[in-house]
């Protein structure tokens, strides 16, 4: 069971992930690439920023690693073909 804190972090990062979607729709953009700069965003914060830029940042890293495990990386089939794990599937589950 989440306490207070875990379940407000989680509403920020469906909040997140709403904004994201639809500034971004299209996972062809290079979610890996944002989800890789939120993390450096992040690490960066942790070291020269207060508590609430800490939150901030960790919500977005939260809300892009939601977009890859569902999504995928549409910009990485090619890689991932070459190494033989074809298209990323789709982890979207209904009920």
């Amino acid at each position: 069971m989440l306490d207070e804190t875990q379940r407000s972090f989680m509403l920020n990062v469906e909040q997140e992930t709403l904004i994201a979607t639809k500034k971004f729709p299209d996972p062809y953009y290079g979610v890996m690439c944002a989800l890789t700069e939120e993390v450096g965003e992040l690490a960066k914060a942790l070291q020269d920023e207060g508590s609430d830029r800490v939150w901030k940042e960790a919500v977005q890293v939260a809300a892009m690693a939601l977009r890859v495990a569902v999504e995928g990386d549409p910009s990485l089939d090619k890689i991932r073909e070459t190494r033989s794990a074809g298209k990323h599937p789709s982890f979207v589950r209904s009920g």
